[in-house]
């Protein structure tokens, strides 16, 4: 049996990219873990402490940006790194995300892309 390169979890309401990014992921060594949005990401993260987070900034019930907020106050002083994924245009408060901290990342995007800029935040 392989060890595993990490936990990445993935909180994205698109099945399809779910889907995509899992296959993709788990194929590149990773484990992973998938909520629907940030609500269902928040309540994941009391029993899951992963290597780190991919976020989508449109979604129901609680969108990234929001949930940004609450990862971060969560995840950051362990260093684990958040990656926000956006269709979104380069927005001015995209500047204020990454001064907390996360990487954003436009779709459409290559999966390998993403897989060497895990790889990078990982190292």
């Amino acid at each position: 049996m392989v060890q595993s390169r990490g936990t990445i979890f993935i909180i994205d309401d698109d099945l399809g990219l779910q889907t995509v990014l899992e296959y993709a992921l788990r194929n590149a060594g990773y484990d992973v873990v998938l909520a629907n949005d940030g609500a269902d990401g928040l309540e994941r993260l009391k029993t899951l402490r992963p290597d780190l987070v991919i976020s989508d900034i449109m979604m129901p019930n609680m969108d990234g940006v929001e949930a940004f907020q609450h990862l971060k106050d969560r995840l950051q002083d362990d260093g684990i790194p958040i990656i926000i994924m956006t269709a979104l245009n380069r927005k001015p408060w995209f500047a204020d995300l990454e001064a907390e901290g996360a990487v954003i990342l436009h779709k459409p995007f290559e999966v390998d892309q993403l897989i060497d800029l895990i790889n990078i935040s990982l190292s």
